[in-house]
């Protein structure tokens, strides 16, 4: 058996404890801004709980005496074998003022025009294809400023990566329509006071309809959707949109009940769409109406997108 003493045992163990501490620090990685804009809002519009108001009722965010800051930015990683990953909490994201007093983001857009009152984190890999394939990392978050500041510092770090840099602050405008990166128009128009489904197909197809009720008829929109600009905040050249951005309206505001969407024979409440910017897409919808709405006006998010001749279409007891 071998004997160890006291005195070798703590001799291995200083070696150890030298070896470890003589061990390189790992120096974190500094991210650099490839590009940087800056907005100011004094009041803004929320769609974090858009869909489940079918009301149509709109939610404004307003602070008074202070700004929305609406930061939206892109970096350039220096991606490497050994550093394939960047993921910094929203914990970790601050703004500094020129007093020193630090505020954490309150909100973001994963669609230009959509605010949430979610914040985004700062996370990427490194692309399959570097270094043919940069891999920028896109970021964006929405601060509350007081007003009266021209001049802030962004800053957030992890183990691995860091960032600092200045921020201007500029005088306040109108936050981005979500509607303005598309085109859309009414392509057809019909009423019914039944529709008819099926889910599945053959011996598993199963029926089913929705039917109007008393003094109201079901009326099916389609519409036309041409992407003119990309409203992703990823930098992917697409718009995309949810069933529930679009509203209908008639001529005093009032809005109609929105039923759901057409996928092949079913009608689903509410389905997520894109397309490429500069191609065009149609998705049909229905709303419930009154029978008597001659007029009414398609809306995307709060703006006017298209009116709508239900009177032209002639009901029928079935779709």
């Amino acid at each position: 058996m071998l004997l160890i003493s006291n005195t070798t045992r703590a001799f291995c163990l200083s070696c150890a404890m030298a070896a470890i501490t003589a061990l390189p620090a790992i120096a974190q990685v500094n991210l650099t801004a490839r590009t940087s804009q800056s907005f100011t809002y004094d009041t803004a519009t929320s769609w974090q709980e858009r869909a489940y108001r079918p009301a149509g009722i709109v939610e404004y965010v307003h602070v008074p005496g202070s700004l929305l800051l609406d930061l939206r930015m892109v970096f350039e990683p220096p991606w490497s074998d050994d550093f394939d990953r960047v993921s910094i909490n929203t914990r970790e994201i601050h703004l500094i003022l020129p007093d020193g007093s630090e505020l954490r983001p309150i909100g973001s857009h994963s669609n230009w025009g959509q605010m949430l009152l979610r914040p985004s984190s700062v996370s990427a890999r490194r692309p399959r294809d570097f270094p043919d394939d940069p891999g920028a990392i896109h970021w964006n978050g929405v601060f509350v400023v007081p007003k009266g500041i021209s001049t802030a510092t962004l800053r957030f770090s992890d183990d691995d990566t860091q960032f600092q840099g200045s921020v201007t602050i500029p005088a306040p405008s109108q936050p981005q329509d979500a509607a303005s990166f598309a085109d859309f128009s009414v392509s057809e128009v019909a009423r019914f006071r039944r529709a008819e489904l099926q889910d599945g197909r053959d011996e598993t197809a199963i029926s089913s309809y929705i039917q109007a009720p008393a003094g109201m008829v079901l009326a099916e929109i389609e519409v036309e959707i041409e992407a003119t600009g990309s409203n992703q905040s990823d930098g992917d050249d697409r718009f995309t949109w949810h069933t529930h951005n679009f509203r209908l309206v008639d001529a005093a505001g009032q809005t109609m009940g929105l039923v759901g969407e057409r996928f092949q024979r079913r009608l689903l409440d509410s389905q997520f769409s894109g397309t490429d910017v500069g191609d065009d897409t149609e998705r049909t919808m229905l709303w419930v109406v009154p029978e008597g709405l001659g007029e009414a006006r398609l809306l995307f998010g709060e703006t006017e997108v298209a009116q709508v001749a239900l009177g032209a279409a002639t009901i029928t007891d079935t779709d």
